[in-house]
């Protein structure tokens, strides 16, 4: 059975790793919040009333956080190689 406390240990390590993200629990749920300073209005909050939606949105938010480390990595390499070819490096 899938339980808040099972999610959390599964997370745990990617939650230490990102300071963007917050868990916390309340009343209703636990509550996923995103906050990337120094951008102040890049705030995000999201109920998740069951594991399975905590689960999700902790999956969603890693994997999105991933996507953009890929994509900053490609477009890091691409500058990198027209350096060398063009023997400006």
């Amino acid at each position: 059975m899938l339980t808040f406390q099972k999610v959390m240990n599964l997370f745990q390590g990617y939650l230490e790793e990102d300071s963007c993200i917050e868990v916390i629990e309340t009343k209703w749920g636990f509550v996923r919040l995103f906050f990337e300073e120094p951008y102040y209005e890049s705030f995000d909050a999201a109920l998740c009333r069951t594991p399975k939606e905590l689960l999700q949105e902790l999956w969603d938010s890693l994997i999105a956080g991933r996507e953009q480390e890929l994509e900053w990595t490609k477009k890091y390499e691409r500058i990198e190689r027209e350096i060398k070819k063009t023997g400006n490096g």
